[in-house]
C-alpha cells in the first residue's frame, strides 16, 4: 500500500494581477523574485561601498534609478477666469519645454481640465493617471534638488 503525501509550503498569497497595455502580467512570480534579488544585490553593493571606497561593483552592475516626484496643485476652481493650462504650456509649448530644460524636471499637466474637451485619452479607453484628480502639475526627476527647483519655478 502506497501513501502519497502532499507537502503544503506555506507561503504568503500572490498580489493582485497588474497587467500593461498588451494585456501581459507584469508581476509575476518572476518578476518578484528577481526584483528581490536585485535589491539585496544593490544593498549589498552598497554596504561593499561603505566598508571598503576603493570597491569596484561588478561590470554589469548599474545602481537603480530613484525618481522623485511631486504634486503642484494649480488653483483653477479659485480663479476661473484664467487659463493656467495655456500659461504653463506656452506658445507651442516653450514655456514648458524651457521650464523643464532649466530644471532637469519632467513636468506633466494631469487632472480634470488637463485634456480638451472630446479628446480621448488613451487608444485602448483606459482613463489617464490622475484623470480624476483636481488639476495638477506632476513633477519628476531623478534628484530632489530638480523637483524642488521646478517646483518653486
Amino acid at each position: 500500500m502506497s501513501l502519497s503525501f502532499r507537502l503544503y509550503v506555506s507561503r504568503s498569497p500572490s498580489p493582485e494581477p497588474i497587467y500593461n497595455s498588451e494585456g501581459k502580467r507584469l508581476n509575476t512570480r518572476e518578476y518578484r523574485a528577481r526584483k528581490k534579488l536585485e535589491d539585496e544585490r544593490h544593498s549589498l553593493i552598497q554596504e561593499m561601498f561603505s566598508i571598503n571606497t576603493d570597491y569596484k561593483p561588478p561590470a554589469d552592475y548599474k545602481p537603480p534609478v530613484v525618481r522623485v516626484s511631486e504634486k503642484v496643485m494649480i488653483p483653477q476652481d479659485e480663479h476661473p477666469d484664467i487659463n493656467f493650462v495655456g500659461l504653463l504650456i506656452g506658445p507651442r509649448g516653450n514655456t514648458l519645454k524651457s521650464m523643464e530644460k532649466e530644471t532637469g524636471a519632467k513636468i506633466i499637466i494631469r487632472g480634470k481640465g488637463s485634456v480638451k474637451e472630446g479628446k480621448v485619452g488613451r487608444k485602448d479607453g483606459q482613463p489617464l493617471p490622475g484623470e480624476d484628480e483636481p488639476l495638477h502639475a506632476f513633477v519628476t526627476a531623478n534628484n530632489p534638488e530638480s523637483v524642488k527647483k521646478a517646483v518653486d519655478k
